[in-house]
């Protein structure tokens, strides 16, 4: 909890580099004034960081250097360049913005392809180009605003202390708690099949129930219940005006409480808690699933 002190482990999670860590304690102590100089050996700078510790002017300080930073300039450029790639899809006429295949899915997709008999060997080939042709540009669009998502989150909101590297289990600080940002393609096939007749109106009115889906669904191998910032696409041709008017609207001061059961392979089933915020992005007239 960083409204109280910070540990080592938080300080390795918030910045990616000894460099960086030197750069906040210069500011720290050229702003607070303090009578100390920055020391040289890893240890003893990271002992620093914990000492002088104050999370409300820490927080500033660490906002302001996110700003200054590659990983900001970046994310800012990546607002043009959503609805740039978005319209040269359209122009291209590749269709409706949805994944062709799974990217564990492929060998099965060409599979699929192969059977299809009344086919001749150059329309298996265009076929296949083309729709891997629109993979690749949607792993790049959804790159784009994934990076374009989170700087907007933490340019929105200043309970929030950024992380300036990609350690997998953190993305931010939020309220001074850890939050993994993830990414979902949609609403899940459970929560289509719970709710058949009105998924999209249910999850748009109840994003907690969505969250709890996730949870209850995910995979076994990656199961944790960590809090999490959960980025649902509910419409996939999502502009960057759509993006950040679904973030302003978004409550990122108070998490949901999330309650849910998880069926172990071997220890069966188990209660979890945990924390969860839900940023669902649609057009902002209703869309279908």
């Amino acid at each position: 909890m960083l409204y109280k002190s910070i540990t080592v482990k938080e300080i390795d999670t918030i910045f990616d580099s000894v460099q960086l860590k030197t750069e906040y304690l210069q500011k720290l102590i050229s702003e607070a004034k303090l009578r100390i100089t920055v020391p040289d050996s890893i240890y003893e700078i990271n002992r620093q960081i914990i000492n002088t510790w104050n999370y409300m002017f820490s927080k500033r300080i660490l906002r302001n250097m996110f700003f200054e930073s590659d990983k900001y300039i970046h994310g800012v450029n990546c607002k043009k360049r959503i609805d740039f790639l978005i319209d040269d899809w359209h122009n291209k006429g590749l269709g409706s913005l949805d994944w062709p295949f799974s990217a564990m899915g492929y060998d099965a997709y060409i599979a699929k392809i192969n059977r299809r008999e009344n086919l001749s060997e150059e329309q298996k080939d265009d076929i296949a180009a083309r729709d891997t042709i629109r993979f690749r540009r949607i792993k790049d669009i959804n790159a784009c605003r994934n990076d374009y998502i989170e700087n907007l989150i933490v340019y929105h909101n200043d309970n929030i202390i950024p992380t300036f590297g990609h350690i997998r289990g953190v993305d931010f600080y939020i309220n001074g708690c850890p939050f993994d940002q993830k990414v979902s393609r949609g609403i899940g096939r459970a929560f289509l099949s719970r709710y058949p007749e009105n998924a999209y109106e249910t999850a748009v009115a109840h994003p907690e129930l969505v969250a709890k889906s996730l949870y209850e669904n995910q995979d076994e191998e990656r199961f944790d219940y960590d809090p999490r910032l959960y980025i649902i696409y509910l419409d996939n041709d999502i502009s960057s005006t759509d993006i950040e008017q679904a973030i302003i609207e978004t409550d990122f001061n108070t998490p949901m409480k999330i309650q849910f059961s998880y069926n172990h392979a071997q220890k069966g089933k188990k209660e979890y808690t945990t924390s969860c915020y839900v940023l669902l992005l649609r057009h902002r007239t209703c869309g279908n699933l």
